[in-house]
This record gives structure tokens, sequence and C-alpha cells, in this order.
């Protein structure tokens, strides 16, 4: 009986891991159940084994009775818990995600789909145009960085204001992977200022709803505006600052509008969010029409700065297409945010991190270099792979961008993690004392608040992580398109399909999850490469998501649908547990972030030097995501249901670990000297691999190689003397004729370079 029972366990994990449908599984374990009615030794066990089969597979193959029995009580709580949102959220969840962090989100992640859909490149021309215009951009503004007007002319001259508009409207028409990258090398050779002026994220967002939806009338008169540099005022994304009542004109209906707005003195154009309303029916629509995106001429605004009269041509899209610019904001808005925000901060790191390498090197006389320091490698390995990590999540979400996804997902952890990373490069810079050097503008700038004021943390976008976890969600994005279908009859039919499909990809994560949480670790099944390492621990993690997703979001559907009076302290609760949401989040953007890291691995040709930084880089995004998926764990109302879910999550215990000492010393080695990793870091922001963007570093390592032999000398010669003050020991060397003339200029020299770039305290 033994190996009976271990044979059927075997069917019944198979079947779970191949993630079967009803039909499929119903044949399996009736053939194996009348194979044990012809082999087996028991024909009690063989009738009830049949009995079972009848009683609870018959219903499920049955589509009548199981809609009716079960489908049709979960459709009902479903809706019920539909109701309980608010049409903002239910806006919020109008498409479904289709990007990579779908797939890692519902555990199916496909490699060979993600290696040849994220690997756009630059074209020839947009090569072309980060070599040279904007390369001499660069070099222009670090020579003279003038400020005011000056900069305006010049930012002018080189058509960097219109990066993101097409050439027919006399912009760059960028790719937006071309767009990052120019984003980058603007805040990585001069400031995040200048590059947040021709990148604001609410600009970008105005311009794509414009190229989306305005008509042709409208891109011909603004887009030209802002590719020449007019400056744009808005209201944050999505305040209303007034509202717009449909009134009769005599050549048709116009907008009355009554606003709170205050125009700035250097504004051009004027962006608005209305509240438009038709009382009279003129439009021959409702009422209440909703927020609507207006483009208004900044004088004609200043005439009239409360009450003002315009015709529908103000409306982006037209009096054919009101509220349309409106109604898809949080797409622009995305598209923004994933192009813009984290490609800033990948300059700001990057050129942080390759300045921070080369003054580490940097020494006084007779003094040691701070990269010597063993507190120095943690800061210098954080910097580096805080930098390389930027670079790579930068890269794939632009990518996602011009793949035409809606990359809500990839805008949010692109937002969050570049906010997350800038403050730990920030604490890490401050603890090498990088900000009492030359470069503490760079650590301002890293440091500095996004163009929106964000917030730094993940909790603090709740929404948006909410969002984004449910539209990657395949099963609940299908049953929230079924709930949404007029027609009751196929309504409830596509309900059925969903959920009965769903429920064999539930036992599926399971299986592989727990499999692959005993399994992923050992070199024994699999490749021993590190990068296949980390995409078996991806794979692990995912499975292990895609499962702890399912009971998370079932227990809150529970709540939500329930029918229990809707008291104060269930509204608490119901709170509390909208916060799983934003764990799971937590957790799939880590993943999408060591995703971002192996693509820009292996895209540099897997080099063996950058081993190091891609291991740091994992190590930290795995622990991260096994720490929100404890949380996750912890914070599950029912106690059977948590303790379940561990086990299968991770069976052999919590496996996240800080990375190794010797993987940091390594990476803070390769930071400081010639190396396969500054290379790639300087060649994503079109910066030299050694210290020339910033002369006075440079100048001062070449003096400090200059008089290192009159250092040696002076040292040697000098042995068992006290330490005195190097200028006076420099000339009292020299008075004695332990050293010439020329050893000690070379090393009053170095002196005075080293202290211009470490003021003396």
């Amino acid at each position: 009986m033994t190996y009976w029972l271990l044979f059927f366990l075997i069917a019944i994990v198979a079947l779970a891991y191949a993630r079967a449908g009803i039909r499929t599984t119903s044949a399996v374990l009736a053939a194996v159940v009348l194979f044990y009615g012809v082999f087996g030794d028991s024909l009690l066990a063989f009738l009830l084994m049949l009995l079972a089969g009848v009683v609870v597979l018959l219903p499920l193959n049955l589509p009548v009775l199981r809609q009716e029995w079960l489908s049709r009580p979960l459709f009902l709580r479903f809706k019920r818990m539909l109701s309980r949102l608010d049409e903002r959220q239910l806006a919020a969840l109008s498409s479904s995600g289709s990007g990579w962090e779908a797939q890692l989100f519902n555990g199916t992640p496909d490699w060979s789909r993600f290696h040849e859909h994220y690997s756009a490149q630059l074209t020839p021309d947009e090569r072309s145009l980060l070599d040279g215009p904007l390369a001499e951009f660069c070099s222009r503004y670090t020579r003279d960085p003038e400020a005011g007007p000056a900069t305006q002319a010049r930012l002018r001259a080189y058509g960097l204001h219109g990066l993101a508009i097409d050439s027919l409207h006399g912009g760059r028409g960028l790719s937006a992977l071309a767009h990052a990258a120019a984003l980058t090398r603007l805040s990585a050779s001069i400031s995040r200022r200048l590059a947040q002026r021709v990148g604001a994220t609410a600009r970008l967002a105005w311009i794509d709803a414009l190229q989306r939806h305005g008509t042709a009338a409208q891109q011909s008169q603004w887009l030209p505006m802002l590719a020449a540099g007019a400056h744009l005022q808005t209201a944050e994304a999505g305040d209303v600052v007034g509202d717009a009542r449909v009134e009769a004109g005599p050549d048709g209906p116009l907008l009355q509008l009554e606003l709170n707005v205050e125009v700035d003195a250097d504004a051009d154009i004027v962006g608005l969010c209305v509240d438009l309303r038709d009382p009279d029916g003129r439009l021959g629509r409702d009422a209440a029409i909703g927020p609507t995106w207006l483009l208004i001429d900044a004088a004609q605004l200043r005439a009239a700065p409360s009450r003002l009269r315009v015709g529908f041509d103000a409306v982006i899209g037209g009096g054919e297409r009101i509220g349309a610019a409106a109604r898809h904001a949080a797409e622009s808005i995305a598209v923004a945010d994933a192009v813009a925000p984290v490609a800033i901060h990948a300059g700001c790191a990057t050129a942080l991190a390759l300045a921070s390498g080369s003054i580490a090197r940097l020494r006084l006389p007779f003094g040691e270099p701070l990269g010597s320091r063993v507190i120095a490698e943690e800061a210098l390995a954080t910097l580096a792979a805080r930098a390389w990590s930027a670079q790579a999540l930068a890269t794939a979400t632009a990518r996602a961008v011009d793949r035409g996804e809606k990359p809500y997902a990839a805008a949010a952890f692109a937002r969050t993690l570049g906010l997350l990373q800038a403050r730990e490069c920030a604490a890490a810079a401050r603890d090498l004392g990088i900000d009492r050097t030359l470069l503490a503008p760079r650590v301002e700038d890293v440091d500095a608040e996004p163009d929106d004021g964000g917030e730094p943390t993940l909790l603090a976008r709740p929404d948006v992580y909410s969002a984004c976890v449910l539209r990657s969600h395949a099963a609940f994005m299908a049953a929230l398109a079924a709930a949404q279908d007029p027609n009751p009859a196929t309504a409830l039919t596509r309900f059925d399909d969903a959920l009965w499909t769903h429920v064999g990809h539930l036992f599926g994560t399971a299986t592989q999850a727990f499999a692959l949480g005993l399994t992923a670790g050992s070199s024994l099944f699999g490749s021993s490469t590190t990068e296949a390492q980390h995409l078996r621990r991806i794979n692990r993690y995912s499975a292990a998501l895609a499962f702890a997703a399912d009971v998370a979001l079932s227990l809150l559907a529970r709540e939500l649908g329930s029918r229990r009076p809707y008291t104060a302290l269930r509204a608490m609760r119901e709170a509390s547990r909208r916060s799983l949401t934003t764990w799971l989040g937590d957790a799939l953007a880590q993943l999408y972030l060591a995703s971002a890291a192996l693509r820009q691995f292996d895209e540099g040709g897997a080099h063996a030097d950058e081993r190091a930084v891609l291991e740091l880089i994992c190590t930290e995004a795995f622990a991260a995501c096994e720490e929100a998926l404890d949380r996750l764990i912890r914070h599950l109302s029912s106690p059977l249901l948590a303790t379940l879910t561990r086990l299968i999550v991770m069976p052999l215990g919590a496996s996240r670990r800080a990375p190794r000492e010797v993987t940091q010393r390594n990476v803070a080695a390769q930071l400081q000297g010639d190396s396969r990793l500054r290379e790639r870091l300087s060649e994503g922001v079109g910066l030299p691999a050694d210290a020339s963007a910033w002369p006075l570093i440079d100048e001062a390592l070449r003096l400090q190689a200059d008089a290192a032999g009159a250092e040696e000398r002076l040292a040697r010669q000098a042995a068992g003397r006290p330490p005195r003050h190097l200028p006076t020991r420099i000339r009292e060397a020299q008075r004695d004729g332990l050293i010439d003339e020329q050893q000690a200029r070379q090393l009053q020299d170095w002196l005075l370079a080293a202290r211009r770039i470490h003021p003396p305290r």
C-alpha cells in the first residue's frame, strides 16, 4: 500500500507542477484509480476512491453544476468586494499589466522572451546625437557654467528641450531609451537641476498626453513652443485647480472657467486640470463630464486669472475627445516616471560613485588613502552597486516604454527604488566624508528631492503599489473583466473560466515554490555559474510570490466581500490588510531590479570582473524580497494559512543573508582602480573611466603618482622621527639634504592639490 500512496502522490504533484486543468486532472486521476482497481490489493479502497472521485470531480467537470454550486456564490462575493472600492480605485485598474513584472508576479517568467524583448539598442542617429551635440553641450557647460538666459539659450540651440518631441514638430524624436540616456548624461556631467529642467516629470507627462490625445492643430501650436524651451507651468498631477461650465457662445459652446491658480512670471504655457460640467446638455452627454486637461497661453490667463472663457480648442483632444487626456493621465505620468526620474538618479549616482572611487585613492603625503580603511569598503561597494543597478533599472523601464507597455508598475518601481537608492548613496558618501570635499554638490544632487516631492518609501505609495499588484494578477484582471460584462450569463461563464483556470495555477505555483525552495540554492539541479544561480533564485521567489499573493488577496477579498456590517473596526482591519499589497509590490520590485541587473550583465558580455557587483546587487535584492514575503506571511489573518504558506514559501526557513565581505572588498577595489566595472559605469553615463571629468581630482592623483618616489625616500631616511606639520617637515627635509628642491616642490604641489579636494577642518 505504501508504494501505491507514493504513486498517487507523484501523480498529484506532477499534475500540480504542470498546472493541469480540471479535465486533464480528472482524466489522469481516473486512470490512476482504475489502474489501482486492476492491480491493487484492496477492493474497499478502490470503491472509496471511486466514490470520492465521482462526488468531487464529476460536478467540477459539468459546467452547469460547477457554475451554479461553486462559481456563482464566489462571483457574487467578488462583486460585493468590488462595490467596496471607489471609482478612483477601479479606474486605476482599467488595464492589466502585460510586461515583465506581470510574468514575475504570476510565477511564469519566460527568460527567452525577456532577453529578446528587452534588448533594444540605440539607433546610429541617437548614438550620434548623444556623442555629438549632447557631449559638446556638456563640455561647453563644464568649461563655462553660466546660469540664467545663457544656459537657456544653449539648451535651445542644441535642441535639448525637445528630446521627447517628434521631429515633425521641431524635437529630436528620441526613443525612451535614448531619452533616458540623454538625461543620465546631463545629470552625470553637469547636475541634477539642469537635467530636471529638460526632464521634469510633469512637463514630460503633458507632452506625452499632447502627443497621444491632442489634435493636429494643438500639436502644431504647442509642441514647437515646448521644443524651443517654452516654460510649461502645471499643477500637481491629477490636482483639479478649478471648475469649467459649458455655456453658449456666439460661434458655439464655450467653457467658462473658474480657477484658483497663480501664474508664474516666467510661464509661457499653463496646463490645467478642471472639473467639467455640462448642466444644460449642450454637448449631448452626461451633465458631469469630470476632470479635463486644458492648455492655455499664460498671457491670456494673466489677463483673467480667476474667470476666463475659452473655446474647446483649449481642451487636449478638442471637443471630440473631451476628458481623454485626463482619463489616461495615469499612463502619461507613468511614461514620464519610467523615463526621467530614474535616469536622472542613475546619472547622479554614477557620477558620485566614480568620483568617490577616485577620491578614495587620494591621500596626503605620508598618509593612507581613504579606500584602505576597512570601514570604507562597505560604503564604496554600496555606491558602486547602487550606480550599476540604477543604470540597469533605467534601461529596463525605458525599454518597457518603447515596447508600448503600460508602464504603471515599471514606473512605480523606478521611482520608489530610485528614491531608496538615493538615500543609501548619500548615506554612504557621508560615511566616507565625501560631503566634506569638493564633491559636496554631488552628494546634494543625489540626495535632492525629486521634482514633484515624492516620498522615498514604498509605504508612502500604497495606492500605486496596490494598483500595480492587482494589475499584474492575471486571474484578478480576468475576474474584473467578467464583473464588468453587462450580460449576466457570459459574465458568469467568464468568471468561471478564470476561477478554475487559476485553481490549477495556484496548485502549480505552490508545488513549484516548494520544490525550488528546496533545490534553487543547489548547483546539483543546474549550472553552477553565478548568473545561473541568480536566475534560479528569481524563479524560486517568483513562484513563492505568486502563491503568497493568491493567499493574501484571497483573504483580502473575503474581508471586502463579507456581509458583516461595515463598522469602523472592520474598516481599520481592511486598511491594515491592504498593506499586504504594498509588501507584495515591494517583493515584486526587488525581483524586477534583480532581473534588470542580470540583463545588463548579459549585455556586457557576462564579464567575470562584473560578477562581484552582480552578486552584491542580487544578494541584497533577494534578502529584501524574502523580508517582504516574511512580513506578508506574519500579517495574514489566518494562523493556519500563515503556517502553511510559510512552509511552502520557505521550506528550509529564512535564507536571506548579508553580502559577503570578500564581495564588498572586491567591488570597492574595482571602483578605485582601472577595472571593467569603472569602464561600464562610465560608458553608461558618457564619462571617461578616469577622473578627468573632475580636473582637480585628476591633477591631484597625477601629482601623487609623481611625488610617490620622493615620499618613499624621505619616509625611509627619516624613519623613527615623530610626525610633524607637513609643510614644515618638507622644508626641513630639503634643508637637511634628504630631498632636493625638485622633490620638495613635488611634495608641496601634491599637498596643496590634496587639500583643495580635502579642505582642512
